[in-house]
C-alpha cells in the first residue's frame, strides 16, 4: 500500500500537466518562428509557388518516415528520452532552414528536420494521454491550447522580425530559444510506462503498444485528423504568402494574419475543455470545420485586408479543438494504446505530404486563392467523420 501510494507520488510530480505543456508550447513556438518567414524563404532560395511547395513537402516525408515507429521507440527508450532527443534535433533541424542556400536544399533540410519534429509531436501527445488518464480530467485541449500559444509567440517574433527587416538569423535564434524552454520541461515527463498511473479501463485495454496493423476506429478518426491537419498546415505554409502575393499585403501583415490564425487556435483551445465537456468531440468538430471553411472561403473570395484578418480568424477558431480531440478519441481505442495515436498521428501528417505540393501545383495553375478550396472539401468530409471522435469509453463501461 505504502509504495503504491509513493508511486502515485512520483508519477504526480513527475506527469505535470505544466511541464508537458511547455513541450507543446516550444513545439509550436520553435515551428511558426519559422513558417511565419515563408515569403523571405521563398525569395531567399529564390523559388516558384510550385517549387515551394515541393520543398515544403519534405518536412512532412520525414515526419511520415518516422512517426510510425514512435510508439515502439517510446516503450523501449521511455517517453521522456525520446522525446528530448526528438525536441533537440527537431529544433536544430527548423532552424537550420534559413541557411538552405537554394530550393532543394531547403528541401533536404525539412526532410532532415521532419523526423524528429513528427517523433517530437506523436511523444509528447502519448506523454499528454498519459496525464490526462493520470489526472483524470480532460487536459488534451489545453496542452494543445499551450501549443498554439508558443505559435502565436513564434508567429509574433516571425511578423516583427518581417515589419524590421531582421534577416533569417531569427529563425536559428528563435530555435535554440525554443530548444532550451522544452528541455527544461521534459525533465518532469513520467519516463517509463507505471502500471499504476493508469486507469482499470486501460490496464485491461493495455495502454502501451498494442497489436499491429490498422483498425477502422483509427482510419476514420485518422481521416477526420487528416482533414484539419490539412486545414492548419495549409495556413502554415500558405496564409502569409496569400495575403502578400494575391492581397498584395505587406510581408509585415502576412505574419500579422499568421498570428491572428494562432490567436483563435488559442482560444478554442483554451475554452476546448469545457467546450468539449458541454457539446461533445463530435459536435465540437462538425461546427469547426464549418467555421474553418466559411473562413477560407471569405479569405479567398473577397480582396480586402480587413476581411481576411476576420477570416484568419474564424479559419484557426474552427479546426483549434480537431486534433486533439482525435487524439484523445485515439488514445480510447480498445487495446491499441500508444499504437493508436502513431496510427492517426500519422494518418494526419499525411496532409503534410501531400497538401504542400498539390495546393502549390494548384496555385501554379489556378492561382493560389483557388487551390485553397481544395482545404474546403476535405473540410466538408471533415463534417461528415465527425461522429466517429464520440467518447468510447463510457460506452465501454456501458458494456
Amino acid at each position: 500500500m505504502q509504495e503504491t501510494h509513493q508511486a502515485h507520488a512520483t508519477a504526480g510530480r513527475q506527469g505535470s500537466p505544466l511541464a508537458v505543456a511547455l513541450v507543446f508550447a516550444a513545439s509550436g513556438f520553435v515551428m511558426a518562428q519559422t513558417l511565419s518567414r515563408v515569403p523571405a524563404l521563398r525569395d531567399s532560395v529564390g523559388a516558384s509557388e510550385a517549387e515551394l511547395g515541393l520543398a515544403l513537402v519534405g518536412g512532412g516525408v520525414g515526419s511520415l518516415l518516422a512517426m510510425p515507429h514512435t510508439a515502439r521507440l517510446v516503450d523501449r527508450f521511455g517517453n521522456r528520452s525520446v522525446t528530448a532527443v526528438a525536441l533537440v534535433l527537431g529544433s536544430l533541424g527548423w532552424g537550420s532552414v534559413g541557411f538552405a542556400p537554394n530550393v532543394w536544399a531547403l528541401a533536404g533540410l525539412l526532410v532532415l528536420a521532419g523526423a524528429p519534429v513528427g517523433i517530437w509531436d506523436v511523444s509528447m501527445n502519448i506523454q499528454g494521454t498519459r496525464v490526462e488518464q493520470l489526472h483524470q480530467r480532460t487536459l488534451m485541449p489545453y496542452l494543445h491550447a499551450a501549443f498554439s500559444a508558443g505559435a502565436v509567440l513564434g508567429a509574433s517574433l516571425g511578423a516583427w522580425a518581417a515589419w524590421q527587416g531582421v534577416g533569417l538569423v531569427q529563425v536559428a535564434a528563435g530555435a535554440i530559444a525554443g530548444l532550451l524552454a522544452g528541455l527544461a520541461a521534459v525533465r518532469r515527463f513520467i519516463p517509463a510506462d507505471p502500471p499504476e498511473a493508469v486507469t482499470p479501463q486501460e490496464s485491461t485495454d493495455d495502454h502501451r503498444t498494442g497489436s499491429r496493423g490498422i483498425t477502422r476506429a483509427e482510419l476514420l478518426i485518422g481521416l477526420v485528423c487528416l482533414a484539419a491537419a490539412l486545414a492548419e498546415g495549409a495556413a502554415n505554409d500558405w496564409l502569409a504568402l496569400l495575403l502578400v502575393d494575391v492581397h498584395e499585403a505587406p510581408a509585415g501583415f502576412g505574419g500579422l494574419a499568421f498570428m491572428a490564425f494562432n490567436v483563435t487556435m488559442l482560444i478554442g483551445r483554451l475554452v476546448g475543455g469545457a467546450a468539449t465537456t458541454r457539446w461533445g468531440r463530435a459536435n465540437l468538430a462538425r461546427g469547426g470545420g464549418v467555421l474553418a471553411g466559411s473562413g477560407i472561403l471569405l479569405i479567398t473570395l473577397v480582396p480586402s485586408l480587413e476581411v481576411a484578418l476576420v477570416a484568419s480568424l474564424l479559419w484557426g477558431l474552427g479546426i483549434s479543438t480537431v486534433f486533439p480531440a482525435a487524439i484523445s478519441a485515439a488514445g480510447e481505442v480498445p487495446g491499441r494504446g500508444n499504437q493508436a495515436i502513431g496510427v492517426v498521428s500519422t494518418i494526419a501528417y499525411g496532409a503534410f505530404l501531400f497538401g504542400a505540393p498539390t495546393i502549390g501545383l494548384l496555385a501554379g495553375l489556378f492561382g493560389l486563392d483557388r487551390a485553397l478550396w481544395l482545404v474546403v472539401g476535405f473540410l466538408a468530409v471533415m463534417v461528415l467523420l465527425a461522429g466517429n471522435l464520440g467518447e468510447r469509453r463510457s460506452r465501454a463501461t456501458r458494456r
